[in-house]
């Protein structure tokens, strides 16, 4: 999934864009919902596993373990 979201996300953004942001589930839902109304392809069959991949690598938790982990340093 890491290969698809790259490649269909950095037709428009660099990956730093989704990187650095560390959302909720449903934060990602309404950022892949604002980007389907702006012409981003999000087949149904994916977006579940899209959705599930970013809160998974991309979510609340990896923005505190990496905000913790900069501070130690």
């Amino acid at each position: 999934m890491q290969a698809k979201v790259k490649a269909d996300c950095t037709q428009c953004h660099n990956t730093s864009r989704i990187t650095e942001q560390h959302l909720t589930r449903q934060q990602w839902s309404t950022e892949l919902e604002k980007m389907d109304g702006l012409g981003a392809v999000i087949p149904d069959a994916d977006r579940a596993a899209i959705l599930n991949y970013l809160v998974k690598n991309f979510g609340p938790q990896k923005g505190a373990a990496k905000k913790s982990g900069s501070a130690t340093n």
